[in-house]
């Protein structure tokens, strides 16, 4: 890859050189409109070619220029661009003209545009520039560190696999805390974008105040991301042809050490009932002379390969968008992989005062799997940690090897077992608007569905333990089938005018239905007992019956709502919207619910008494809101109902019906309100750039499964209990570090602190522990909660804990629990340095979390004494021997007479710090001078090399810090370390 990046280098700058022929020199200087402001900073451009340069201090500018027909380009930030052929002239004196487009640029809210001037909420922007092209399929993993406030955790790395994404703090207990995604006006389901081409989205926008959400009601209680694709521009139609391939590793950074086989045998020898005990010298000696990398025996270096060809264009009428895509990215783990095509078109045509269009996007998808995070033997990523090192995945002949403790051999796991997943996904809408014969009302319907379809294969092979597990003992094959089929009609009016010389206002009234079904079938058959790995080998008889399951469940939403946009002097705007809800899941009493915000903002920066200022600072504008908003998701279609069912239920020989869920009528909406106030902010114009805000987001009558008296024969119900409170500030920046004769460092950056506290839990309760974690009034959740670990006693080798009252003891007691940080980060944030000169662009993107606090379970299992036979960390090495010995492991042989201690893990000694510093891309690009990719009649050529998931910095001892959950259970597929090269070409 590095001869490859160097003689890349050299050829590209090869052709960067061939513009320096028959040159001459322009000079002059840059004003802004006065006449008498000079400009510095001004990037000057000779049109169709990479030369450049800038303005200095005092606007002047001096460039080289190829010839007379030469046209030079002057852009600056808040300036409108302009262009002049220099003819005959070598000096030249320009004025540039203010550009208000920053302000009046239209950004899309949900159900229609507004000007970002007069945007009262928070709405952070991601453009199709910072995700095209990144090596991951999953536009929700694209989105990490991107905005602030948004916290995305990928937690696997099986190729497509989706991340878990968290909008201003974990607003729920047990409902969902995921965002509501909405592609092209059309809710979606986020857990299939693995069929879906992040590269087709032009903007991503994603809201999170009350202000910017309320819109949508009901389903924004945990924020809205809009995706919005492509579209059609008039003109020319321009084809693109972008393709990449590279290669992907697992990563290096792994601080678990385990022993090698010498270690191994001599820890198992001196512990003593080992499987290998009764073995002679002679063949003692021939194991700790194998020494097997389970981890490079499950691993691989993987492939990536992307190609996608698009088309865009049209006329004054009718435009289009088109997209076709191929990709296939081999996973790091052996026989994991995902092949997926995409296709999508847009058109759009407008005749007079109707305008009609369809948005529509096809993906497939096929995913090759294996399991991960459990602590099943079966596992083959469990077998990296768990299989000793003098064992091999061969024997002799040949053959798989049967492993001497009973483990499963994890190649044979990995190789004879399959799990396949087919995708399909159809994501479109129509729609129609007509503009009424009142000036400013337009009429506007459409019609969206998200159609996904999945069918499984998970094939278990009789030589095989998962095998061996079936109805049998012959090996099983699972084929599920289902779909989840959503659909939404939306009818609107939109009133906008202005009167007077400084009133604005803008009206619309929205009436909208979703309707959602969701179908499933699955097959279990037994009895492989055949050659063919198919359903034509299945036996069907008493002792293989297969089983049959099945499901269908339906909901619906029914909501009317409406906005109210003023604005007064182009200077302050006020904003209202109310939304009425009617869900289908829950007690008929309690279906509906009004949400509701109000927002306004200044731009203080438009103030008389402001002007003194504005050759320094050119934009102040404050903004406020409060809003509430509901969450439905998360609890089942029919929550609030009795639920009986007839499976498996017989009483005398006679089928019978059984009460599944008691009813609760009174079940409703858990709701949230939110405050949020934030400062933007632009300075020299807009050379420096950011945002500070403020938010306090309160989470009431939360859906949570309350414990229930086992007397009435059930665990728990779920109800409307507690509340939860999310408060913090988040901290955007981006400058223009450097920005001087062609050169540009900028810098962008987003802060984000979010402290989560459980205000309430329902009743007197003041703490409800949940196993290792707490619900605990005060703390946050995802608590930690366990015994302190003290270490070891040097005297006698037992292990210390210490007590609530401070004292130390070596006898473990559950009475001594108390908490300890939480899982989820407060602290977290992203990065990038960007240094571009005349073509040559290096983007440098880091990703960062801090403050939490890791259960790493995977440790668990490779230091607990009792589990000696299998694979051991290293650090078992360092356990105490003798007294005076200073460890951190307890003895793990009797002592003087005294058994070894029990084994706990419920301490502290398995809390590690989650904090990391990731490297998530490096990004290094060259755009072809137009005067060469013109002689083959194209418009652009890039050229371009990244890395994603370079490096990272962490005390972590596992693979991956990045956990969604807040703990390593085990069996971790940890994320790619991917090197690509790419092509992108324009004609």
């Amino acid at each position: 890859m590095r001869r490859t990046l160097l003689l890349m280098s050299a050829v590209l700058f090869s052709f960067h050189g061939l513009l320096y022929a028959q040159e001459r020199i322009v000079s002059g200087k840059v004003v802004a409109q006065d006449g008498k402001a000079a400009l510095p900073g001004v990037t000057v451009a000779v049109k169709g070619t990479t030369l450049g340069t800038s303005t200095n201090e005092d606007g002047n500018f001096t460039i080289s220029v190829p010839d007379a027909s030469a046209v030079l380009v002057f852009s600056f930030i808040g300036y409108k661009t302009t262009e002049v052929t220099i003819g005959t002239r070598t000096t030249l004196d320009v004025t540039l003209e203010t550009d208000e487009t920053q302000l009046t640029e239209l950004v899309v809210t949900g159900y229609g545009d507004a000007e970002r001037k007069a945007l009262t909420g928070t709405i952070n922007t991601v453009s199709g520039k910072q995700i095209q092209d990144v090596p991951i399929a999953s536009i929700d993993q694209i989105l990490q560190g991107r905005s602030p406030g948004v916290l995305v955790m990928g937690s696997s790395g099986q190729p497509g696999a989706a991340a878990t994404v968290t909008i201003r703090g974990r607003g729920s207990i047990s409902a969902s805390t995921t965002p509501l995604y909405v592609l092209d006006g059309v809710p979606i389901d986020p857990t299939s974008f693995n069929t879906l081409n992040p590269n087709d989205y032009d903007i991503v926008n994603i809201l999170t105040d009350a202000s910017a959400t309320s819109i949508y009601g009901s389903r924004a209680a945990n924020g809205v991301i809009l995706l919005n694709s492509k579209k059609g521009k008039a003109g020319k139609t321009r084809f693109t042809y972008r393709t990449q391939y590279g290669v992907a590793q697992r990563p290096s950074n792994n601080k678990l050490k385990l022993m090698n086989s010498n270690q191994k045998i001599d820890y198992e020898l001196m512990v003593g009932g080992s499987p290998i005990g009764g073995l002679s010298a002679e063949e003692i000696d021939a194991l700790r002379k194998i020494n097997t990398d389970w981890a490079k025996i499950l691993f691989q270096n993987a492939t990536y390969q992307t190609h996608e060809v698009s088309a865009q264009g049209g006329n004054e009428k009718t435009t289009f968008f088109f997209s076709g895509a191929y990709l296939k990215q081999d996973g790091t783990v052996k026989t994991t992989s995902l092949e997926r095509y995409t296709s999508r078109l847009n058109l759009a045509h407008e005749s007079g005062s109707f305008r009609f269009g369809v948005n529509s996007t096809f993906g497939f998808s096929k995913n090759k799997l294996t399991r991960e995070g459990d602590t099943y033997i079966g596992s083959p990523l469990n077998a990296i940690r768990w299989a000793n090192p003098y064992e091999t995945p061969y024997d002799e002949n040949g053959e798989y090897t049967v492993i001497r403790t009973g483990q499963p051999n994890p190649l044979q796991e990995l190789t004879e077992n399959t799990q396949q997943s087919n995708d399909a996904k159809v994501v479109g809408n129509i729609y129609a608007a007509y503009d009424l014969p009142i000036k400013g009302l337009t009429a506007r319907i459409s019609f969206g569905m998200d159609y996904g379809q999945s069918d499984q294969t998970f094939y278990n092979d009789r030589t095989t333990n998962a095998g061996s597990q079936s109805t049998g003992g012959d090996g099983s094959l699972t084929r599920a089938f289902g779909y989840d089929a959503r659909f939404i009609n939306t009818n609107s009016l939109n009133y906008s005018t202005t009167f007077g010389e400084d009133h604005s206002l803008s009206v619309g009234l929205y009436q909208e239905t979703n309707f959602r079904q969701v179908s499933g079938f699955t097959f279990t058959g037994f009895g492989l007992t055949g050659n063919l790995k198919n359903e034509a080998g299945l036996t069907v008889s008493s002792t293989y019956l297969p089983t049959l399951g099945g499901n269908k469940t339906e909901s619906g939403l029914s909501s009317v709502f409406g906005d109210i946009r003023y604005g007064f002097k182009d200077r302050y705007h006020l904003s209202v919207g109310v939304r009425r809800d009617g869900s289908s899941r829950f007690g008929s009493g309690n279906q509906y619910a009004t949400f509701y915000s109000i927002g306004a903002n200044w731009i203080i920066s438009d103030e008389a008494f402001f002007q003194n200022l504005s050759k320094t600072v050119n934009l102040v504008k404050l903004n406020a809101s409060f809003g509430t908003s509901g969450n439905q998701e998360g609890i089942g279609d029919f929550q609030s109902r009795e639920l009986y069912s007839a499976a498996g239920v017989t009483y005398d020989g006679q089928a019978g019906i059984l009460q599944t869920q008691l009813a609760n009528p009174d079940l409703k909406w858990e709701t949230q309100k939110m405050f949020d106030i934030s400062l933007e902010y632009g300075l020299f114009n807009d050379r420096v750039t950011g945002k500070f805000g403020f938010y306090n987001r309160l989470t009431e009558d939360l859906l949570y499964p309350s414990p229930l008296s086992l007397t009435t024969g059930y665990g728990s119900l779920t109800q409307n209990v507690g509340s939860l409170r999310n408060r913090g500030f988040e901290i955007s920046l981006g400058a223009d570090v450097i920005r001087s004769n062609g050169f540009v460092w900028n810098v962008n950056a987003n802060f984000t602190y979010n402290k989560n506290e459980v205000v309430e839990i329902y009743g007197d309760l003041d703490e409800l522990p949940t196993g290792l974690t707490i619900l605990k009034k005060g703390k946050p959740i995802g608590t930690n909660y366990m015994v302190e670990y003290a270490g070891v006693n040097p005297a006698n080798g037992n292990p210390l804990y210490r007590k609530l009252d401070g004292t130390l003891t070596s006898e473990f007691s559950l009475s001594d629990v108390r908490t300890w940080g939480t899982r989820f980060a407060p602290r977290f944030g992203g990065f990038t340095n960007t240094f571009s000169y005349r073509g040559i662009e290096l983007s440098i993107f880091f990703t960062w979390v801090h403050g939490n606090q890791i259960y790493n379970n995977d440790r668990t299992n490779v230091e607990n004494p009792t589990y000696f036979v299998d694979q051991m960390a290293a650090s078992m090495l360092t356990a105490w021997k003798q007294p005076g010995d200073i460890t951190e492991v307890p003895r793990v042989t009797p002592f003087e007479g005294s058994p070894a201690p029990a084994y706990q893990a419920q301490t502290t000694r398995y809390l590690e710090n989650g904090s990391f510093l990731r490297l998530r891309n490096v990004l290094l690009s060259y755009d072809l001078p137009s005067t060469l990719v013109s002689k083959a009649r194209l418009s652009n050529v890039r050229v371009f090399v990244q890395g994603q998931n370079l490096f990272t910095r962490t005390e972590f001892l596992g693979w991956d810090p990045e956990l969604a959950a807040g703990t390593l259970t085990g069996a971790q597929y940890p994320s790619l370390r991917t090197i690509t090269a790419g092509l992108n070409i324009g004609f």
